[in-house]
């Protein structure tokens, strides 16, 4: 008896130690190396819906930037994190915790000389409405960066399932499969609204941010980029900058897999950004599911394209979650894409969108010529802005 339950004890550590062996996440491209700081900003929401008293006081902030210090490979998940998500999708303990990334925490960045050379803009992102948080899209940032790229995230205290503050006081939120209450419109518009100022105060404190930090952070030019609900507040915060008569230069923005709500949203000629924007959709996003996608192209004057990436790709997997999941065992199969694939393909659209409106103006893969379309044939391209848009 003792004999099997030992055998069967280290059947299923061998089993785990197999699972976290394989949870690396893919190592960036570019020539420099990634280090990592976190921020809180003071900033006051009232109403917050999310927060306990309905009164936010800060965001945390992440800046990921290049940097020529010597990363480790190292844990890079909270704890808190981690352990909702193993909870979540029934894995053991460890499964996602011991996860691993290249980055070097708190390490000095490029100096300002070496960085402006490079003339790139400071990239600001938004993560979904209840997870995952910013965290858990170091596969793309670390790539961004390591081409010279700062990022800056948004992360919403409450909002997202659990959030680290640079203290080390763990912040739940909202549960991962959260409902708002009612219809949830008006819950929404709420996010919509504390999530769009929240960009705007990050976009004011940009230059002071830099100055505190110590990172040489383009402050006069950027670029937006979201996954799910921070897609289309990456779209709308152009309008909103433009309202308020911003000093930021947008250059484009990207929607990552977001139906397009908010000032975005609207369906009439408000809606024009008048920048280039990108829409890059899961498998089953079309315009038959999902009407504010063809909605918003056909209101927009500048350059705008949709792809939409093939193999069973879902809503989520855009995040690091497609690695663990499928590292853990507990996603992925026959016809569905390879984590490691899919990461080559989110990395090389946006990096390819962010240079076309960053330095060169050229549309690399998102010219969707032949060529391209051979080498990539896991993406549709949808629609390429010059046309007529698709039913």
């Amino acid at each position: 008896m003792h004999s099997a339950v030992f055998s069967i004890a280290v059947v299923a550590c061998a089993s785990l130690a197999k699972i976290t062996d394989a949870l690396s996440l893919p190592l960036p491209n570019g020539p420099f190396n990634v280090g990592s700081k976190a921020y809180l900003l003071p900033k006051i929401t009232s109403p917050d819906p999310v927060a306990p008293n309905r009164t936010g006081t800060t965001i945390l902030l992440n800046f990921y930037y290049p940097t020529h210090s010597q990363p480790v490979r190292a844990e890079y998940i909270w704890k808190g994190l981690a352990s909702i998500y193993e909870k979540y999708y029934k894995i053991p303990y460890g499964s996602f915790r011991n996860a691993t990334a290249l980055v070097s925490y708190d390490a000095k960045a490029l100096h300002a000389r070496e960085h402006a050379k490079l003339r790139l803009p400071t990239l600001v992102f938004g993560p979904p409405f209840a997870g995952p948080p910013s965290q858990l899209f170091y596969s793309l940032f670390s790539d961004l960066v390591s081409y010279g790229y700062n990022v800056v995230t948004i992360d919403h205290p409450y909002e997202q399932p659990f959030l680290e503050f640079p203290d080390g006081t763990g912040i739940p939120g909202l549960a991962m499969d959260f409902n708002p209450p009612g219809d949830g419109l008006e819950y929404l518009n709420n996010l919509i609204e504390y999530r769009l100022s929240d960009t705007s105060a990050v976009l004011d404190a940009l230059p002071t941010l830099s100055q505190n930090l110590a990172i040489p952070l383009n402050v006069s030019h950027v670029a937006l980029f979201g996954h799910s609900l921070g897609g289309p507040v990456a779209l709308g915060q152009i309008l909103v900058e433009r309202k308020r008569n911003s000093t930021t230069t947008i250059l484009g923005a990207i929607n990552i897999d977001g139906s397009v709500v908010g000032p975005a949203g609207t369906n009439d000629t408000s809606a024009d950004l008048k920048i280039p924007s990108l829409l890059v959709a899961a498998s089953g996003h079309n315009h038959e599911s999902d009407p504010t996608f063809p909605d918003f192209l056909k209101q927009q004057s500048a350059w705008h394209k949709e792809v939409r990436i093939l193999g069973n790709v879902n809503h989520t997997d855009f995040s690091d979650l497609v690695v663990l999941k499928q590292g853990a065992g507990i996603a992925g199969g026959e016809d569905a894409i390879r984590a490691t694939r899919l990461v080559e393909i989110v990395r090389k659209f946006v990096g390819d969108f962010l240079t076309f409106v960053g330095t060169t103006g050229e549309e690399g893969v998102l010219s969707g010529s032949v060529s391209v379309k051979k080498a990539w044939p896991e993406v549709d391209f949808v629609y390429n802005g010059t046309g007529s848009v698709p039913s």
